[in-house]
């Protein structure tokens, strides 16, 4: 073949061939897209407050000198009347007892003896009846509180008590959320200086000095309880929390990505950050940072690198993903979906299931196992909360 012909026919081959591999071959850039997932806005300058303290006899030694709990309860409910419009407060045991006073005055009057003169029946405290009386009284722009110390009274040569307890809790927070979808449940456990009479059913005890835990359940709109939680953190309770876990119904997770085009080098992977708003799942930051509650349709091709806090004060978005894909060219659509445990592992720690050995069970709450169960049945459709969906084509 002539040299002069042979050159330039190469040359046009080479040519040819590239602009097909361009036409045809893999893509060198990435971009997503979605379908945008709004962050609600709600009007949470109208909550009504409603702070219920337990007045039966078994709260009596809580409001010794030198309670934690009346400062926690102070200090917490202080922080959410500046958020709300009203708030209303109140003694509860058998019934409903509104209190005729201020917030200071009430604090003031968390004692024995004005436990006992606001009446009702202090002798035995039924849960069931309490949340009852609650969730009763509740509607989407309220916000209740309750303080307990959540023993349940075991009755005499009564073996499934428990069971029957879990199942009364699951059928009225059933009931609840029939009426209020959207109603969230938070449940906070602190601990108190403790100095008078410990009751269980018939059983009691003189403990002196000793530290006892207690709750604080917080229920309401998740939404609003989400917008409450961003101005007043549980974590910053004077004294500090135990423990603390939370139920909130199922929902569409708002999203968006800080970048969305993305070239592909040699090592075909490119790091992506999605940007989420989970603060209506109610989660603390051990279950929004873990890892292992989030799950992706893809797990061959996607892994999770981080999830951390968004640091912007004022941003509509709580959480950061860093996640790595792998031959994205290969990908056409991505799930990643947020679950939160059906019982935080500290519960059955939590629990004693006797009723009669304090001595050995000075940290531990009778029966509230069977509580907190009962709350979880309820919520357990709802533990795989939400899901974000994207789309990956080639440019």
């Amino acid at each position: 073949m002539n040299k002069k012909l042979f050159i330039p026919i190469v040359l046009c081959s080479v040519i040819v061939i590239a602009v097909i591999l361009k036409c045809i071959g893999p893509k060198n850039k990435i971009n997503i897209e979605w379908e945008e997932v709004a962050v609600p806005t709600l009007k949470s300058d109208s909550i009504e407050l409603k702070v219920y303290v337990e007045n039966s006899g078994s709260m009596d030694a809580y409001m010794c000198p030198g309670s934690n709990l009346k400062d926690a309860v102070f200090d917490y409910v202080s922080d959410l009347k500046k958020l709300t419009s009203c708030t209303s407060l109140y003694y509860i045991n058998t019934k409903i007892i509104p209190y005729k006073g201020d917030l200071n005055s009430y604090i003031k009057d968390l004692t024995p003896a004005a436990f006992a003169k606001a009446g009702g029946s202090r002798r035995n405290t039924d849960l069931m009846k309490i949340f009852s009386d609650i969730l009763d009284s509740q509607s989407d722009n309220t916000v209740s509180i309750l303080v307990s110390d959540c023993i349940l009274d075991i009755p005499e040569r009564s073996m499934n008590y428990f069971g029957q307890c879990q199942v009364s809790i699951k059928n009225t927070f059933n009931d609840a959320l029939t009426k209020m979808p959207n109603l969230g449940v938070m449940i906070i456990q602190l601990e108190s200086k403790f100095d008078g009479f410990w009751y269980c059913g018939k059983n009691s005890k003189k403990l002196s000095d000793v530290k006892r835990p207690y709750y604080i359940w917080v229920l309401g709109n998740q939404q609003y309880l989400a917008a409450i939680n961003k101005k007043v953190n549980v974590n910053n309770i004077i004294g500090g929390i135990k423990n603390y876990s939370a139920y909130a119904c199922s929902q569409p997770i708002p999203f968006t990505f800080e970048k969305s085009t993305f070239k592909v080098n040699h090592t075909k992977e490119i790091n992506v950050e999605l940007v989420v708003d989970l603060s209506a799942s109610l989660q603390n930051g051990l279950v929004a940072k873990n890892l292992e509650n989030f799950k992706s349709s893809n797990p061959s091709q996607m892994s999770i690198i981080s999830i951390q806090d968004v640091s912007a004060p004022n941003s509509q978005y709580s959480h950061v993903i860093e996640f790595k894909l792998s031959n994205p060219e290969t990908l056409r659509e991505e799930n990643i979906s947020f679950s939160y445990p059906y019982l935080a592992s500290w519960v059955e720690a939590a629990n004693d299931s006797t009723g009669t050995d304090i001595d050995n069970n000075i940290e531990k709450t009778t029966g509230i196992l069977s509580l907190i169960k009962g709350v979880a049945e309820s919520y357990n459709p709802h533990t795989d909360y939400g899901s974000v969906t994207f789309s990956l084509k080639n440019k």
